[in-house]
């Protein structure tokens, strides 16, 4: 019985909003009895994504299909066209081109071109190139459309922002909300810090706009800094660049609308509070905090967070640098269990772990000295063969050659791994900040902390944080 070839279909729309025709419904169905209508053809499904088709990283389905292509699940792709398939061509000819490899196909209908014909990339080149060419030109279109608007004073904004409700177009407080940014607004001309006025929200139950989730320093800090809450506009802060929101750099021009819509607060409040905040800003650049090698490395297990490091009883005869799950620092115990860790222990306990990473090497690289180790012994073996004209000279050279090219790809392979790998030259007696470089990521789980060592290594350790009080006063005094 003749294997039958197995086929799946793959459709893509952009939006919801077209045609009937490039609907995911009706791609689903076209597909499915497509396939079955082939005596030849097994159907094994169907993949099908609503995103852009500007990069195949964003798109789950894609992925899942390249997968299980990868797997030896699939013979055959079948999709609309290259558009639809994707529109950058580097991406395009890549997977092309490693699917071929494993023997998988993919069939473009419109294009009429099949990738298992070698001759088919020049022409896959062409059409990609047509399709990203027009998905750049219409983007173009569309932001000039904006600018236009934007330069005869019509204003598009989001229905996210805290305080404010969309309605027909313009900006209407809403009251519960408005209340709370005037509240945030109050306590910090009075003084209050960001981060405190975030932990007094989320310990009365309110909830930021989005996914109703908590507050943060970070947050009140955008919402001081936002113009709208006085009535203002400025468009265009951020750009769409490489199709990626980003921070407008000065690329293109902004425009700055005075009383578009209702205010929450009074100019005179926002102005005295840009004030302070510029104020604030210039006293921690006059002091700024040396950051810690681990900045960035220590990750809370429990919540997924990053550790922040921060001095614990200041001025008193207990002061010491501790680092403390992000999380619990911003919002309390309540939302993050996270144990905090000092500096002193968190250095001595590295040291430790690292000094028991310098004698490790990865399983790859152990494998790949005991293919070499192999590889030699059965050359030796052939060669010993040979001299006792067990072996005729022919075949001699054939094997021979074969061990030759076997053990020039695993010592390669060998050089790439160590290559990639960074080695720990040496143990070390002491503490210092240069060995960090060696670190990876550390993570905290109750309190049991993991380095993760760049050449593979990981070490547990295990840290307490009970402390004699009245010894360590005593040794200050």
């Amino acid at each position: 019985m003749t294997k039958k070839i197995r086929k799946c279909g793959y459709a893509r729309v952009s939006t919801t909003a077209e045609e009937q025709e490039h609907s995911l419904i009706f791609q689903t169905q076209y597909y499915k009895s497509l396939i079955e209508s082939e005596k030849d053809s097994e159907f094994v499904g169907i993949y099908a994504d609503t995103k852009s088709g500007k990069t195949a990283r964003i798109r789950k389905q894609f992925k899942a299909m390249i997968q299980a292509a990868r797997r030896g699940e699939i013979d055959y792709i079948i999709t609309k066209s290259i558009s639809r398939f994707a529109r950058n061509i580097i991406d395009t000819l890549r997977i092309i081109r490693e699917l071929r490899e494993i023997g998988v196909g993919i069939y473009f209908e419109k294009e009429n071109i099949d990738t298992l014909d070698y001759k088919s990339d020049f022409m896959i080149s062409i059409y990609s190139l047509v399709a990203e060419s027009e998905l750049t030109s219409m983007s173009e279109q569309v932001k000039w459309a904006a600018r236009k608007r934007f330069q005869n004073g019509s204003v598009e904004l989001s229905s996210n922002i805290y305080g404010y409700a969309l309605d027909g177009g313009t900006l209407v407080p809403v009251p519960s909300e408005a209340a709370v940014v005037k509240e945030m607004f109050l306590r910090y001309a009075e003084g209050e810090g960001c981060q405190s006025i975030a932990r007094s929200l989320n310990e009365r139950g309110i909830r930021t706009k989005i996914s109703r989730g908590l507050w943060h320093g970070y947050t009140i800090q955008r919402i001081l800094g936002n113009e709208k809450y006085m009535g203002d506009a400025l468009l265009q802060k951020k750009i769409k660049k490489d199709f990626k929101l980003v921070k407008n750099d000065g690329s293109v021009p902004q425009y700055y609308v005075e009383n578009n819509h209702q205010p929450i607060i009074s100019r005179e409040l926002f102005e005295e509070v840009q004030v302070i905040r510029s104020q604030r800003k210039a006293a921690v650049k006059q002091s700024p905090i040396k950051l810690s090698p681990f900045s960035g490395k220590i990750k809370c297990m429990e919540c997924g967070k990053g550790y922040k490091r921060r001095k614990n009883n200041r001025n008193t005869p207990y002061e010491k640098w501790i680092w403390s799950c992000s999380t619990y620092v911003m919002v309390g115990r309540k939302y993050c269990g996270g144990y905090s860790i000092r500096e002193k222990d968190l250095q001595k306990l590295f040291l430790s772990a690292y000094n028991e990473a310098a004698n490790f090497q990865p399983h790859e690289v152990k494998d790949l000295d005991e293919a070499i180790k192999d590889l030699l012994a059965q050359e030796r073996e052939l060669i010993a063969l040979k001299v006792k004209r067990y072996i005729k000279r022919e075949d001699y050279e054939h094997q021979h050659n074969e061990l030759l090219n076997q053990l020039k790809d695993t010592e390669n392979e060998l050089v790439r791994q160590t290559q990639c790998l960074v080695k720990i030259k040496q143990r070390a007696e002491d503490y210092s900040d240069r060995l960090v470089a060696s670190l990876e990521a550390a993570e905290i789980n109750n309190y049991t902390i993991t380095f993760k060592f760049k050449n593979g290594a990981e070490i547990k350790r295990t840290f307490n944080n009970e402390v004699n009080r009245k010894k360590l006063a005593n040794k200050k005094r």
